[in-house]
């Protein structure tokens, strides 16, 4: 996955209560990523630091193979 879609997804995250789950290649179970505080963009081409309220997170978007977010239904 490209670093853009993913670090757009997490800015939209900083402050809020959403959540992401990202399926990381070699990975059993989802990534879950919640109560994003900062995610910036690392030297690397792939590369995002993400800090949340209980972890900082380094995560290469190459590795990614899909990420997803429940929606609201609006109820």
């Amino acid at each position: 996955m490209e670093r853009g879609p993913l670090m757009r997804i997490l800015k939209e995250m900083e402050g809020s209560d959403k959540e992401l789950d990202l399926l990381i290649s070699g990975l059993p179970r989802p990534l879950e990523v919640r109560n994003v505080e900062k995610a910036v963009e690392l030297h690397s081409s792939h590369g995002i630091s993400i800090k949340t309220r209980q972890n900082n997170i380094w995560v290469d978007a190459s590795m990614v193979a899909a990420a997803y977010q429940a929606r609201s239904d609006g109820s």
